[in-house]
């Protein structure tokens, strides 16, 4: 079984269109292509019983149902072997005046302070250590159930 299966979508980046019946799912139905260095993600049919989230807020403070006219445009760019920048756009036409464009969101892909990108070693949690180093308010408000798990913890 696979460790995130939530966090698995099969994308063809042949710039192939939508099929024409998709078939509804959790993750919908995506497809992509390239505009010069930017993959942008097209996903449509997407099960009304997910929740749009983590829009402002962790959790589901923010988070808003859709109808089943739901599109996202993802569009991922790496501007530096380090950067990833992330916008997506949502549009629904039941749900939505106007589509909701996030901010372009920019993520270091490296782990060490000078800048090098590094191996990922999954622990499945073991280290003690990583979770006694998380900032003690966050890690209370997790233990009381105020915050989703910070970092991959249990």
């Amino acid at each position: 079984m696979d460790e995130f299966p939530q966090a698995i979508r099969w994308i063809p980046t042949d710039g192939r269109p939508h099929s024409k019946d998709p078939d509804v799912s959790f993750a919908g139905e995506s497809v992509a292509h390239w505009e010069g260095d930017t993959l942008v993600v097209d996903t449509v049919a997407i099960d009304t019983r997910m929740r749009n989230i983590s829009v402002g807020k962790a959790g589901d403070a923010n988070s808003w149902t859709h109808s089943e006219k739901e599109h996202v445009i993802e569009r991922f760019s790496r501007p530096s072997k380090n950067f990833l920048i992330y916008q997506v756009t949502v549009e629904d036409p039941i749900v939505l005046v106007k589509p909701f464009v996030s901010a372009p969101l920019r993520w270091s892909l490296a782990q060490g302070k000078d800048d090098n990108w590094t191996e990922y070693l999954c622990t499945a949690n073991e280290d003690s250590d990583a979770y006694q180093g998380i900032d003690p308010k966050i890690r209370e408000d997790y233990e009381k159930g105020r915050l989703p798990a910070p970092n991959g913890q249990p």
